[in-house]
Order: structure tokens, then sequence, then C-alpha cells
């Protein structure tokens, strides 16, 4: 085990396997050394990326009709905090005059 150890050390052993066990040990490696440095905004990148291709995975199965829904919630929700600033801005309440609606 050690003579093959050794081996590999050296470069003399050239398998794939092998090959491919330090490769996945390098990206492991590479991993460790992005979080360490904080760069945790390329590996939130890598989930988001993650995240799309599951929306596409979705769009294939034809399950466009929930994501429909869903957005159209999302715009009814931004739409109704938008009218709410609107109406705020344009009468605003008195601090002495509040009234619970």
């Amino acid at each position: 085990l050690r003579e093959l150890r050794e081996l590999r050390e050296l470069g003399e052993l050239r398998e794939l396997g092998e090959l491919r066990e330090l490769r996945e040990l390098g990206e492991l490696r590479e991993l460790v050394e992005l979080r360490e440095l904080g760069k945790l905004g390329e590996l939130r990148e890598l989930r988001e990326l993650r995240e799309l291709g599951k929306l596409r995975e979705l769009r294939e199965l034809g399950k466009l009709g929930e994501l429909g829904e869903l957005g159209e919630l999302v715009e009814l929700r931004e739409l109704v905090e938008l009218g709410r600033q609107r109406s705020n801005s344009l009468f605003p309440i008195p601090n002495s005059q509040t009234t619970n609606d």
C-alpha cells in the first residue's frame, strides 16, 4: 500500500478512476477555499442556477399554470403595496388623528 501511495504521489500511476478521485478532491478543496475566503456570492449564484434548472424542469412538466398563479399573486401583492404607498403620500394621516381601520 505504501508503494502504491508513493507511485500515485510521483504521478507514475495514471488510472482514470484515481484521476477522477483526485479531480473530485480538487473540486472539494476549491469549495472549501471559496467558503473560507467568504465568496458566498459565487456559491449563491450556483444555488440560483440550480433553482433556475428546477424552474425549467417544472416548465417542461407542464406546470406553467401553477407558476403563473404564483407570479400573479406576487404581482398582486406588489400592486397593493404600491397603492398603499401612493395613497399615503397623497393623503398623509396626521399623527394626532390616527384611526383604526
